[in-house]
């Protein structure tokens, strides 16, 4: 049960945004404690954390090249609030994340 809550937190601190890099230490340390449930979140975790740093550096990266392209920093702010909502709906199922490798949702 407190592996389950530690998931959780680690999500809600992914969507306070700022908070973020303590949910990643989080999902680091507790990675090989687990079972496949909590192996399986921690990867999706520690995944979403760094693809979502590398979607906003390319959203970054081509607001100053593209005409209007300030829209493209919304991408990876969906693609963010909708892997936490998923992580978090599959803990509340007691479910492990199907596909942790993803790069998508």
């Amino acid at each position: 049960m407190q592996e389950k809550v530690k998931i959780q937190l680690t999500y809600g601190l992914y969507l306070a945004v700022v908070p973020a890099i303590v949910g990643l230490a989080l999902a680091y340390t507790q990675r090989n404690r687990g079972n496949a449930f909590v192996a399986s979140h921690c990867r999706f975790q520690i995944r979403t954390f760094w693809i979502g740093l590398l979607y906003l550096g390319l959203s970054t990266l081509l607001v100053r090249l593209l005409p209007g392209g300030i829209y493209l920093l919304l991408f990876p702010a969906f693609w963010w609030f909708i892997r936490c909502v998923k992580g978090i709906l599959d803990t509340v199922k007691d479910e492990p994340v199907q596909n942790e490798e993803t790069w998508l949702f």
